[in-house]
């Protein structure tokens, strides 16, 4: 059987939120609502998947900029989203790339957005 995750979110007249298991609480504010965590979610899978596969370069920070572009009709899924992916002293600037590609399929959030999503990336050198 997989890993199971699981938050508990609580909506009251003056609080929105959710928790997770050890009690981490995560505000929905008007500037962090669902789907800020949905593609901050992504930016962490995406890249956490990158460290997990085999590599033999190295490279500094990362950014990874995601921007989701809603639909207007119901359901508002996500139309297209975009990874803008900032990569600082890569050592091997191709197998970096391959690793982004072969990322989009091993990473679980990117697969499941992918479903309903126009997906790209993008990739800035410094």
């Amino acid at each position: 059987m997989g890993q199971i995750r699981t938050i508990t979110a609580h909506f009251t007249s003056e609080r929105r939120y959710f928790e997770n298991s050890l009690g981490k609480e995560f505000d929905f504010t008007a500037s962090t609502g669902p789907y800020e965590y949905l593609l901050g979610a992504l930016s962490g899978c995406f890249y956490l998947t990158i460290l997990s596969l085999e590599h033999k370069s190295r490279w500094g920070n990362v950014d990874i900029e995601v921007i989701g572009n809603k639909r207007s009709e119901t359901p508002t899924t996500l139309e297209k989203t975009t990874l803008l992916i900032t990569v600082h002293d890569a050592q091997d600037k191709e197998e970096f790339e391959s690793l982004v590609e072969k990322a989009t399929k091993a990473c679980s959030v990117y697969t499941t957005i992918s479903a309903v999503s126009e997906m790209e990336w993008k990739i800035e050198y410094k």
